[in-house]
């Protein structure tokens, strides 16, 4: 007889603390998924709201530009800009006579007058892309693009290292001329997007409209 109660009483307390943790899990599963739901609705009142608005207006206009039409040409046109840069450079100084103007230039024992109208003219050429469209990314190719087109010129060139010389393969030229173009051609891309834009709002400041879309 003592048995059979004790053992009903170990069940009846089992039982009892079954359901109480049940009973705690359900509340606790409610109060997680009401949170959840509530984090939910407000993120999607946020995101919908004024980081929706931010997101397709003012960023998008300022990496992709103002006119999709107009930075798909640009996009275009970056390409057709490389080989034309890679064709100048091949068929007049050539790789080597490049390398020495911008060594000398760039470690100031023989400035080149060709390598400073030359950065000077990608400013000029991103501050007009950025002032007439904006976008960020459209201007960056445009700029980086002759970049690309000057450095890749390495490619078939005899290059001397500590081990010896070697010619330089196709792959070599490209990827080399990828880190040039993203280097040096980012930068000035920058700096030329910055101008563009701070011309054109000078300009609009002094309520002279150039034609240029919004």
């Amino acid at each position: 007889m003592f048995l059979v109660v004790t053992v009903e009483r170990i069940a009846g307390a089992i039982r009892s603390m079954t359901l109480t943790i049940w009973d705690l899990l359900h509340r606790l599963t409610r109060a997680v998924w009401s949170l959840g739901a509530s984090a939910h609705s407000k993120s999607r009142m946020v995101l919908s709201g004024p980081v929706k608005q931010f997101v397709t207006g003012p960023l998008r206009t300022v990496v992709l530009g103002t006119r999709h039409d107009v930075s798909l040409v640009i996009a275009l046109l970056s390409p057709v800009l490389a080989l034309v840069t890679s064709w100048g450079v091949v068929s007049t100084v050539g790789y080597e006579t490049l390398t020495v103007w911008v060594r000398g230039t760039w470690f100031g024992t023989d400035p080149s007058l060709a390598i400073f109208l030359a950065v000077g003219s990608l400013l000029v050429l991103g501050a007009i892309s950025a002032g007439a469209n904006s976008g960020l990314l459209p201007t960056g190719l445009l700029v980086s693009a002759p970049i690309f087109g000057a450095a890749v010129t390495r490619y078939g060139t005899t290059v001397t290292y500590t081990w010896g010389n070697q010619v330089v393969s196709l792959p070599n030229a490209v990827g080399m001329a990828i880190l040039f173009a993203a280097g040096f051609g980012l930068p000035v891309a920058v700096c030329g997007f910055v101008l563009g834009r701070t011309l054109r709002h000078i300009v609009r400041m002094n309520g002279v409209h150039l034609g240029w879309p919004r």
